[in-house]
């Protein structure tokens, strides 16, 4: 019976998984049925005979391609894989270079927003003040946060925690439907940024939003 794929494994970078032959083979009279690689592998490619006190395949595809760290760390040298060479191949034909452009952004630009998320807790942990804000209008139209950072330069203070809500990209453009915008202005460094949100609130009026609140 072909073996049922987990959607996670069914593909590689595009490719149908069972196209691409590799995937551990266990030479069972070199077994010595220590189950490292039973446990090691985080993609449950084995299973463990207990009768036979032997490791099998049992997932084969789940293996990750081009992975052999199992091979690697037993003892036995029971383990063994396809030529490498052959995954090279595949890439040559399946222009797998070419594939994972836009992998490779996607991955990029989530990395970039986790250490930036990251940088943000750092600097929310050692603050000195906070102000919340709730903001109503046309925030994207307005383009009330690039207003908002060209005024702030002067201030050591930063606008975190940005939440907009709008009810559709046609309303807030086409027909001017209100947006609301929630947001933290914070400093790491000043006790007092009365001047600072000042500014931000003249900003705000002058940009045609409506300072809902403010604490």
């Amino acid at each position: 019976m072909a073996e049922k794929l987990e959607r996670k494994f069914a593909y590689w970078h595009g490719i149908d998984r069972t196209k691409i032959p590799w995937y551990p083979t266990i030479d069972a009279n070199k077994c010595i049925g220590c189950k490292l690689c039973f446990v090691s592998c985080g993609r449950n490619v084995f299973d463990f005979d207990l009768q036979k006190n032997k490791a099998v395949v049992k997932k084969k595809f789940n293996c990750l391609v081009g992975c052999s760290t199992c091979a690697t760390i037993c003892p036995a040298g029971a383990i063994s894989f396809p030529n490498k060479e052959m995954i090279q191949k595949i890439e040559r034909e399946e222009k797998v270079l070419a594939r994972i452009q836009k992998e490779a952004k996607k991955k990029k630009v989530k990395m970039d927003v986790e250490r930036a998320r990251k940088e943000v807790m750092n600097m929310l942990s050692n603050i000195k003040i906070k102000l919340d804000y709730e903001v109503a209008g046309n925030i994207y139209e307005s383009e009330l946060f690039r207003k908002i950072h060209d005024e702030i330069m002067r201030c050591n203070i930063d606008i975190v925690d940005i939440y907009v809500e709008s009810p559709s990209l046609k309303g807030s453009w086409d027909m001017k439907a209100p947006s609301i915008a929630k947001f933290k202005v914070v400093s790491t460094e000043m006790e007092d940024i009365s001047d600072c949100a000042k500014v931000i609130d003249e900003t705000i009026e002058k940009s045609g939003n409506v300072l809902i609140s403010k604490r």
